[in-house]
Protein backbone atom coordinates (compact mmCIF):
# COMPACT_ATOMS: atom_id res chain seq x y z
CA UNK A 1 0.00 0.00 0.00
CA UNK A 2 2.34 3.03 -1.43
CA UNK A 3 0.37 6.40 -0.52
CA UNK A 4 0.25 8.66 -2.84
CA UNK A 5 2.58 11.71 -2.64
CA UNK A 6 1.41 14.67 -0.56
CA UNK A 7 -0.09 17.46 -2.15
CA UNK A 8 1.33 20.84 -0.71
CA UNK A 9 1.48 24.31 -2.58
CA UNK A 10 1.81 26.35 0.46
CA UNK A 11 0.84 30.60 0.03
CA UNK A 12 2.35 33.22 1.76
CA UNK A 13 -0.07 36.39 3.10
CA UNK A 14 0.92 38.01 -0.30
CA UNK A 15 -0.69 35.09 -2.16
CA UNK A 16 2.51 33.90 -4.16
CA UNK A 17 2.42 30.39 -4.82
CA UNK A 18 5.86 28.74 -3.81
CA UNK A 19 5.99 26.63 -6.83
CA UNK A 20 4.37 27.84 -10.08
CA UNK A 21 4.71 26.36 -13.75
CA UNK A 22 3.55 28.97 -16.40
CA UNK A 23 3.09 27.48 -19.92
CA UNK A 24 3.97 30.70 -21.98
CA UNK A 25 6.82 31.66 -24.41
CA UNK A 26 10.12 32.66 -22.73
CA UNK A 27 9.36 36.02 -23.28
CA UNK A 28 6.06 35.73 -21.82
CA UNK A 29 7.69 33.65 -19.06
CA UNK A 30 10.38 36.36 -18.42
CA UNK A 31 7.93 39.17 -17.93
CA UNK A 32 5.98 37.20 -15.75
CA UNK A 33 9.41 35.95 -13.76
CA UNK A 34 10.18 39.74 -13.16
CA UNK A 35 6.93 40.88 -12.10
CA UNK A 36 7.10 37.66 -9.29
CA UNK A 37 10.74 39.08 -8.47
CA UNK A 38 9.32 42.61 -8.17
CA UNK A 39 6.30 41.49 -5.59
CA UNK A 40 8.87 39.43 -3.50
CA UNK A 41 10.72 42.74 -2.92
CA UNK A 42 7.79 44.70 -2.36
CA UNK A 43 6.40 42.19 0.20
CA UNK A 44 7.52 42.29 4.35
CA UNK A 45 9.67 39.83 5.74
CA UNK A 46 6.52 38.79 7.83
CA UNK A 47 4.44 38.35 4.57
CA UNK A 48 7.20 36.04 2.93
CA UNK A 49 6.83 33.94 5.92
CA UNK A 50 4.18 34.01 7.19
CA UNK A 51 2.00 31.07 5.91
CA UNK A 52 -0.53 27.89 7.58
CA UNK A 53 0.74 24.70 6.63
CA UNK A 54 -2.23 22.52 4.67
CA UNK A 55 -1.07 19.12 3.30
CA UNK A 56 -3.19 16.37 1.84
CA UNK A 57 -2.38 12.61 0.71
CA UNK A 58 -4.45 9.97 -0.16
CA UNK A 59 -3.75 6.11 0.00
CA UNK A 60 -5.25 2.71 -0.66
CA UNK A 61 -6.35 0.92 2.45
CA UNK A 62 -8.35 -2.52 2.44
CA UNK A 63 -12.16 -3.22 4.23
CA UNK A 64 -10.14 -5.47 6.54
CA UNK A 65 -9.57 -2.00 8.69
CA UNK A 66 -13.00 -0.90 8.75
CA UNK A 67 -14.53 -1.54 12.11
CA UNK A 68 -17.42 -3.05 10.29
CA UNK A 69 -15.69 -5.40 8.60
CA UNK A 70 -13.89 -6.11 12.56
CA UNK A 71 -17.63 -6.61 13.71
CA UNK A 72 -18.27 -8.89 11.05
CA UNK A 73 -15.51 -11.23 11.20
CA UNK A 74 -13.14 -10.68 14.21
CA UNK A 75 -15.05 -9.44 17.28
CA UNK A 76 -16.71 -12.66 19.87
CA UNK A 77 -20.44 -12.55 19.15
CA UNK A 78 -22.85 -12.28 22.37
CA UNK A 79 -25.80 -14.18 20.80
CA UNK A 80 -27.75 -14.16 24.26
CA UNK A 81 -28.18 -10.39 24.66
CA UNK A 82 -28.34 -9.54 20.95
CA UNK A 83 -31.71 -9.09 19.82
CA UNK A 84 -31.75 -6.55 17.01
CA UNK A 85 -30.37 -6.34 13.89
CA UNK A 86 -27.27 -3.58 13.67
CA UNK A 87 -27.32 -1.30 10.84
CA UNK A 88 -28.89 1.66 10.14
CA UNK A 89 -32.01 0.55 8.90
CA UNK A 90 -33.54 -1.45 11.15
CA UNK A 91 -33.43 -2.56 14.65
CA UNK A 92 -34.84 -4.85 17.26
CA UNK A 93 -36.66 -4.11 20.30
CA UNK A 94 -34.66 -2.87 23.17
CA UNK A 95 -34.69 -5.82 26.10
CA UNK A 96 -34.25 -4.80 30.24
CA UNK A 97 -30.87 -3.97 30.76
CA UNK A 98 -29.04 -5.04 27.19
CA UNK A 99 -27.70 -1.62 26.94
CA UNK A 100 -24.36 -3.18 28.68
CA UNK A 101 -24.99 -6.38 26.44
CA UNK A 102 -25.44 -4.01 22.94
CA UNK A 103 -22.05 -2.64 23.22
CA UNK A 104 -18.79 -3.00 20.82
CA UNK A 105 -16.11 -3.29 23.79
CA UNK A 106 -15.08 -5.90 22.04
CA UNK A 107 -11.19 -6.48 23.49
CA UNK A 108 -9.85 -7.18 20.42
CA UNK A 109 -5.88 -7.78 20.22
CA UNK A 110 -4.18 -6.45 17.25
CA UNK A 111 -2.55 -10.31 16.67
CA UNK A 112 -6.29 -11.40 16.65
CA UNK A 113 -7.05 -9.63 14.03
CA UNK A 114 -4.29 -9.60 12.21
CA UNK A 115 -5.04 -13.15 12.29
CA UNK A 116 -8.29 -13.14 10.47
CA UNK A 117 -7.23 -10.78 7.90
CA UNK A 118 -4.90 -13.72 7.28
CA UNK A 119 -7.21 -16.33 6.95
CA UNK A 120 -10.14 -14.88 5.10
CA UNK A 121 -8.30 -11.94 3.10
CA UNK A 122 -7.91 -8.05 3.49
CA UNK A 123 -11.14 -7.22 0.83
CA UNK A 124 -11.18 -4.66 -1.44
CA UNK A 125 -9.20 -1.45 -1.19
CA UNK A 126 -10.35 2.23 -1.10
CA UNK A 127 -8.93 5.25 -1.05
CA UNK A 128 -8.37 7.20 2.37
CA UNK A 129 -7.92 11.09 1.94
CA UNK A 130 -5.83 12.87 5.22
CA UNK A 131 -5.51 16.46 5.62
CA UNK A 132 -3.73 18.37 7.85
CA UNK A 133 -3.64 22.09 8.66
CA UNK A 134 -1.32 23.81 11.11
CA UNK A 135 -1.67 27.93 11.98
CA UNK A 136 1.39 30.04 10.80
CA UNK A 137 2.90 31.36 13.72
CA UNK A 138 2.85 28.18 15.60
CA UNK A 139 6.45 26.17 15.78
CA UNK A 140 5.35 23.36 17.97
CA UNK A 141 2.07 21.96 18.15
CA UNK A 142 0.58 21.39 21.38
CA UNK A 143 -1.90 18.85 20.63
CA UNK A 144 -3.76 17.54 17.36
CA UNK A 145 -7.46 18.02 17.41
CA UNK A 146 -8.15 14.48 14.83
CA UNK A 147 -11.52 14.55 13.19
CA UNK A 148 -13.47 11.53 11.52
CA UNK A 149 -15.03 13.47 7.95
CA UNK A 150 -18.10 11.45 8.24
CA UNK A 151 -20.60 13.78 8.06
CA UNK A 152 -19.98 17.47 9.75
CA UNK A 153 -16.07 16.65 10.13
CA UNK A 154 -15.26 17.63 6.66
CA UNK A 155 -16.72 20.79 7.37
CA UNK A 156 -15.47 21.01 11.00
CA UNK A 157 -11.84 20.75 9.83
CA UNK A 158 -12.88 23.94 7.34
CA UNK A 159 -14.64 25.99 10.02
CA UNK A 160 -12.92 29.60 10.57
CA UNK A 161 -13.85 29.30 14.28
CA UNK A 162 -12.57 26.38 14.08
CA UNK A 163 -8.93 27.21 13.03
CA UNK A 164 -9.14 30.13 15.19
CA UNK A 165 -9.39 28.05 18.62
CA UNK A 166 -6.78 25.93 17.05
CA UNK A 167 -3.83 28.79 16.32
CA UNK A 168 -5.01 30.49 20.05
CA UNK A 169 -4.17 27.27 21.54
CA UNK A 170 -1.22 25.61 19.07
CA UNK A 171 -3.42 23.23 17.80
CA UNK A 172 -2.83 21.08 14.28
CA UNK A 173 -5.68 19.69 12.75
CA UNK A 174 -5.96 16.00 11.18
CA UNK A 175 -8.76 14.63 9.16
CA UNK A 176 -9.41 11.11 7.20
CA UNK A 177 -12.63 10.14 5.23
CA UNK A 178 -12.69 7.30 3.25
CA UNK A 179 -14.46 3.85 3.92
CA UNK A 180 -12.16 1.95 5.74
CA UNK A 181 -11.15 4.43 8.06
CA UNK A 182 -14.00 6.79 8.72
CA UNK A 183 -16.87 5.67 10.75
CA UNK A 184 -13.56 3.48 12.82
CA UNK A 185 -10.64 1.51 11.98
CA UNK A 186 -8.23 -1.09 13.11
CA UNK A 187 -5.64 -1.31 14.01
CA UNK A 188 -4.68 2.08 15.83
CA UNK A 189 -1.48 2.11 14.52
CA UNK A 190 -3.11 3.31 10.92
CA UNK A 191 -3.48 6.66 12.50
CA UNK A 192 -0.18 6.65 14.25
CA UNK A 193 1.64 5.86 10.79
CA UNK A 194 0.06 8.67 8.96
CA UNK A 195 0.90 10.99 11.49
CA UNK A 196 4.18 10.33 11.72
CA UNK A 197 4.36 10.76 7.63
CA UNK A 198 3.19 14.06 7.79
CA UNK A 199 5.66 15.06 10.93
CA UNK A 200 8.44 13.83 8.40
CA UNK A 201 7.02 15.97 5.11
CA UNK A 202 6.29 19.42 7.69
CA UNK A 203 9.69 18.87 9.99
CA UNK A 204 7.35 18.83 12.92
CA UNK A 205 8.47 16.12 14.47
CA UNK A 206 6.10 16.28 17.92
CA UNK A 207 2.90 15.11 15.68
CA UNK A 208 4.26 11.86 16.36
CA UNK A 209 3.46 12.27 20.06
CA UNK A 210 1.07 15.34 20.47
CA UNK A 211 -1.94 14.31 23.11
CA UNK A 212 -4.78 14.07 20.51
CA UNK A 213 -8.59 15.36 20.51
CA UNK A 214 -10.86 12.95 18.61
CA UNK A 215 -14.53 14.05 16.91
CA UNK A 216 -16.55 11.74 15.44
CA UNK A 217 -20.48 12.54 13.96
CA UNK A 218 -22.93 10.15 13.10
CA UNK A 219 -21.15 6.53 13.35
CA UNK A 220 -17.76 8.16 13.10
CA UNK A 221 -18.44 7.73 16.75
CA UNK A 222 -16.84 4.32 15.71
CA UNK A 223 -13.72 6.23 15.71
CA UNK A 224 -13.85 8.56 18.62
CA UNK A 225 -15.22 6.81 21.35
CA UNK A 226 -13.24 3.48 20.66
CA UNK A 227 -10.44 4.73 20.00
CA UNK A 228 -9.37 6.00 23.40
CA UNK A 229 -10.54 2.76 24.53
CA UNK A 230 -7.32 1.25 23.27
CA UNK A 231 -5.25 4.16 24.13
CA UNK A 232 -6.12 6.62 26.67
CA UNK A 233 -3.13 7.99 27.13
CA UNK A 234 -2.53 9.77 24.20
CA UNK A 235 -6.15 11.39 24.34
CA UNK A 236 -7.46 14.13 26.49
CA UNK A 237 -10.72 14.64 25.27
CA UNK A 238 -13.52 13.50 22.76
CA UNK A 239 -16.58 14.41 21.26
CA UNK A 240 -19.75 11.96 19.71
CA UNK A 241 -21.72 13.79 17.77
CA UNK A 242 -25.13 12.79 17.38
CA UNK A 243 -24.18 8.78 17.33
CA UNK A 244 -25.30 7.00 15.01
CA UNK A 245 -25.62 4.41 17.50
CA UNK A 246 -24.32 4.27 20.97
CA UNK A 247 -23.00 0.72 21.42
CA UNK A 248 -20.18 2.43 19.61
CA UNK A 249 -20.31 4.96 22.88
CA UNK A 250 -20.18 1.89 25.81
CA UNK A 251 -16.48 1.82 25.83
CA UNK A 252 -15.00 0.93 29.90
CA UNK A 253 -11.48 1.44 28.66
CA UNK A 254 -12.35 4.94 27.26
CA UNK A 255 -13.85 6.05 30.96
CA UNK A 256 -11.00 7.88 31.92
CA UNK A 257 -10.63 10.15 29.11
CA UNK A 258 -13.14 13.48 29.59
CA UNK A 259 -16.12 12.27 26.69
CA UNK A 260 -19.02 14.38 25.34
CA UNK A 261 -21.72 13.24 23.35
CA UNK A 262 -24.33 14.88 22.20
CA UNK A 263 -27.85 14.24 20.94
CA UNK A 264 -30.57 15.94 19.00
CA UNK A 265 -33.75 16.02 20.45
CA UNK A 266 -35.51 15.40 16.77
CA UNK A 267 -32.55 13.02 15.84
CA UNK A 268 -34.33 9.99 14.23
CA UNK A 269 -31.37 7.80 15.40
CA UNK A 270 -32.10 8.67 18.87
CA UNK A 271 -35.42 6.71 19.14
CA UNK A 272 -33.54 3.26 17.57
CA UNK A 273 -33.43 1.38 19.40
CA UNK A 274 -35.22 3.24 21.77
CA UNK A 275 -34.53 7.03 23.47
CA UNK A 276 -34.35 5.75 26.83
CA UNK A 277 -31.44 2.99 26.17
CA UNK A 278 -29.32 5.99 24.57
CA UNK A 279 -29.79 8.44 27.31
CA UNK A 280 -28.62 5.42 29.22
CA UNK A 281 -25.11 4.65 28.10
CA UNK A 282 -23.39 7.97 29.40
CA UNK A 283 -24.83 7.13 33.25
CA UNK A 284 -24.33 3.53 32.94
CA UNK A 285 -20.71 4.57 32.25
CA UNK A 286 -20.39 6.78 35.03
CA UNK A 287 -22.17 4.44 37.35
CA UNK A 288 -20.24 1.32 36.68
CA UNK A 289 -16.71 2.69 35.75
CA UNK A 290 -16.84 6.54 37.32
CA UNK A 291 -16.68 8.20 33.85
CA UNK A 292 -15.19 11.31 33.29
CA UNK A 293 -18.50 11.78 30.73
CA UNK A 294 -21.02 14.38 30.34
CA UNK A 295 -23.90 14.57 27.35
CA UNK A 296 -26.28 16.82 26.46
CA UNK A 297 -29.37 17.18 24.23
CA UNK A 298 -29.85 19.79 21.96
CA UNK A 299 -33.72 20.73 21.81
CA UNK A 300 -35.34 20.92 17.91
CA UNK A 301 -32.05 19.44 16.39
CA UNK A 302 -32.10 16.50 14.34
CA UNK A 303 -29.16 14.58 13.29
CA UNK A 304 -26.37 17.36 11.83
CA UNK A 305 -25.16 19.90 14.40
CA UNK A 306 -25.95 23.38 13.41
CA UNK A 307 -23.86 27.13 14.47
CA UNK A 308 -25.22 27.12 17.94
CA UNK A 309 -23.27 23.67 18.72
CA UNK A 310 -20.05 23.84 17.96
CA UNK A 311 -19.20 26.17 21.23
CA UNK A 312 -20.20 23.92 23.34
CA UNK A 313 -17.56 21.51 21.70
CA UNK A 314 -15.22 24.22 21.68
CA UNK A 315 -15.69 25.20 25.21
CA UNK A 316 -15.18 21.26 25.78
CA UNK A 317 -12.14 21.07 23.70
CA UNK A 318 -10.79 24.13 25.61
CA UNK A 319 -11.37 23.27 28.96
CA UNK A 320 -10.33 19.56 28.59
CA UNK A 321 -6.98 20.87 26.92
CA UNK A 322 -6.32 22.90 29.91
CA UNK A 323 -7.35 20.50 32.53
CA UNK A 324 -5.10 17.65 30.73
CA UNK A 325 -2.34 18.59 28.83
CA UNK A 326 0.95 20.38 30.38
CA UNK A 327 1.60 24.01 29.97
CA UNK A 328 5.09 23.09 29.46
CA UNK A 329 4.68 19.82 26.99
CA UNK A 330 7.18 19.15 24.62
CA UNK A 331 6.55 16.28 22.06
CA UNK A 332 9.48 16.70 20.58
CA UNK A 333 11.18 15.13 23.06
CA UNK A 334 8.97 12.40 23.68
CA UNK A 335 5.26 11.30 24.14
CA UNK A 336 3.38 13.84 26.58
CA UNK A 337 2.04 12.60 29.95
CA UNK A 338 -1.31 14.30 30.31
CA UNK A 339 -2.16 15.23 34.05
CA UNK A 340 -4.54 12.94 35.67
CA UNK A 341 -7.70 14.05 36.75
CA UNK A 342 -10.30 13.49 40.23
CA UNK A 343 -13.67 13.13 40.11
CA UNK A 344 -14.19 15.19 43.29
CA UNK A 345 -12.64 18.41 42.17
CA UNK A 346 -15.29 18.33 38.77
CA UNK A 347 -18.98 19.48 39.02
CA UNK A 348 -21.72 17.91 38.24
CA UNK A 349 -24.86 18.39 36.38
CA UNK A 350 -28.11 16.97 36.31
CA UNK A 351 -29.22 14.84 33.31
CA UNK A 352 -31.92 16.25 30.60
CA UNK A 353 -35.10 14.52 31.31
CA UNK A 354 -36.46 12.58 28.08
CA UNK A 355 -40.42 12.96 29.48
CA UNK A 356 -39.97 16.79 29.78
CA UNK A 357 -37.94 17.37 26.55
CA UNK A 358 -36.98 20.54 25.00
CA UNK A 359 -34.87 23.22 27.02
CA UNK A 360 -34.54 22.25 30.48
CA UNK A 361 -32.55 24.37 33.59
CA UNK A 362 -30.14 21.74 34.95
CA UNK A 363 -28.80 22.19 38.47
CA UNK A 364 -24.76 22.04 38.52
CA UNK A 365 -22.71 21.90 41.30
CA UNK A 366 -19.41 20.94 42.37
CA UNK A 367 -18.87 17.54 43.10
CA UNK A 368 -19.36 17.65 46.83
CA UNK A 369 -22.23 20.21 46.89
CA UNK A 370 -24.25 18.05 43.88
CA UNK A 371 -27.93 16.84 45.64
CA UNK A 372 -28.95 14.31 43.21
CA UNK A 373 -27.22 11.39 42.33
CA UNK A 374 -23.94 11.65 41.99
CA UNK A 375 -23.67 8.44 40.22
CA UNK A 376 -25.22 9.11 37.58
CA UNK A 377 -25.31 12.91 36.77
CA UNK A 378 -23.11 14.36 33.65
CA UNK A 379 -19.45 14.71 35.44
CA UNK A 380 -18.61 18.83 34.04
CA UNK A 381 -14.48 19.03 33.87
CA UNK A 382 -14.83 22.53 35.72
CA UNK A 383 -17.14 25.57 36.85
CA UNK A 384 -17.02 27.47 33.31
CA UNK A 385 -17.83 24.79 31.53
CA UNK A 386 -20.54 24.03 33.78
CA UNK A 387 -22.20 27.04 33.44
CA UNK A 388 -21.58 26.47 29.41
CA UNK A 389 -23.27 23.06 29.16
CA UNK A 390 -26.29 24.39 31.54
CA UNK A 391 -26.59 27.73 29.21
CA UNK A 392 -26.68 25.06 26.39
CA UNK A 393 -28.97 23.04 27.98
CA UNK A 394 -31.71 25.96 29.07
CA UNK A 395 -30.97 28.28 26.27
CA UNK A 396 -29.38 26.17 23.32
CA UNK A 397 -27.18 28.56 22.68
CA UNK A 398 -23.94 29.50 25.16
CA UNK A 399 -23.36 33.42 26.43
CA UNK A 400 -19.51 34.61 26.63
CA UNK A 401 -16.58 32.57 26.62
CA UNK A 402 -15.70 32.39 31.15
Amino acid sequence: MQPRPLQNIPQNSAGLGAGIWINLSHKHRMKHLILLLSALVLASPTALHAADIELSETVQLPECHSLGWVSANVQAKDTKSWDGVLDEARWGTPSPQQVVGRNWDWKISDAQWAEVVKQKGEGKSEDVKFEFWLPDGVDVAKGIVVMSGHGSGESLFRRADMRALAKELHLALFKFVGNPMQRGFWPRSLLFERLQAFATKTGHSELAHAPLFLYGHSNGTGFSAVFPSYVPERVWGWVSMRPGITFQVYQPGAAQVPGLVIFGEDDPFLVRPSKEENLSVVPALRKKHAAFWNFAVEPKTGHGPGDKTWPLVFSFLRHTFAARVPADADARKSPVKLNPLSLENGHLGQNWDPTEGGYQTLPTAPFASFAKDKATASWLINGAYAADWQAFQRDGALGKPQ
